[in-house]
């Protein structure tokens, strides 16, 4: 199983920070859809996926990538986190792939 990294940004401007192994199931959650989410994320609905790191092999190496990002950069920074601020930071072609189709359903 997959899991993945992602910074969500809101109309309202604050960012959040999370890993799920369903990325499409997680926004659907933040932004009340379906049950579950984060409670720090439902007064600043809705919620637009800005960018996904990864794949990551397990759990474990996700939240240590969603630690090293939260703890290096702040706000619109997160969105542009690269290996030269972190080993941890994974960027992939499967990534961007999942980062688009949420982009075209916004359009």
């Amino acid at each position: 199983m997959k899991w993945w990294v992602y910074v969500l940004r809101s109309v309202q401007g604050p960012h959040y920070v999370g890993c799920t192994n369903c990325p499409q199931r997680r926004i659907r959650q933040h932004n009340g859809e379906i049950r579950g989410g984060a409670k720090s994320t439902v007064r600043s609905r809705p919620w637009r996926m800005v960018m996904i790191y990864g794949p990551y092999p397990n759990r474990s190496e996700a939240q240590k990538a969603e630690y090293a990002l939260k703890h290096s950069k702040r706000g619109e920074a997160r969105t542009r986190w690269s290996v030269a601020d972190s080993d941890r930071c994974v960027t992939s072609d499967e990534a961007a792939s999942l980062l688009r189709e949420f982009e075209e359903k916004l359009s």
